[in-house]
């Protein structure tokens, strides 16, 4: 059976439409892990600053940027210290989700462009074969 070069071209686009829908389907999955699992997804160094006070302390004083008013930083203490992080810890987290989500719905946008160039490729591919023969 001799094929086309309408046919070959249309299982040539869906061959590769498979092959982004895997790809994009695996970064759609880990966003969503990222998405109800943000502590999971939380890069290593932002994680272990929150875990304790000492950990959020170094952290502040690694961070802060001295300028010329005022040359020394001195972070919180005590309970202003724990509530400071809880809320670092906390806006963190929403970050997270909220890339998570952005990340979710751009990757389903391309899921849903694939299929829509998938399945009107292999209309075609299946619409050469048919005239061909």
């Amino acid at each position: 059976m001799k094929k086309s070069l309408l046919e070959i071209y249309s299982l040539a686009v869906c061959f590769f439409t498979v092959a982004c829908f895997v790809v994009v389907l695996g970064i759609a999955l880990w966003d969503a892990v990222q998405l109800s699992v943000p502590e999971f997804t939380l890069d290593s160094d932002t994680y272990e600053a929150h875990q304790t006070d000492e950990a959020f302390r170094d952290h502040l004083i690694k961070q802060y940027r001295p300028d010329e008013v005022q040359k020394t930083y001195k972070p919180p203490e005590g309970a202003a210290l724990s509530e400071a992080r809880e809320k670092s810890f906390a806006a963190e987290i929403r970050s997270e989700r909220r890339d998570a989500l952005q990340g979710l719905v751009q990757n389903l946008i391309i899921l849903l462009i694939d299929l829509v160039v998938f399945i009107a490729h292999w209309k075609v591919g299946a619409y050469a074969r048919k005239s061909a023969g």
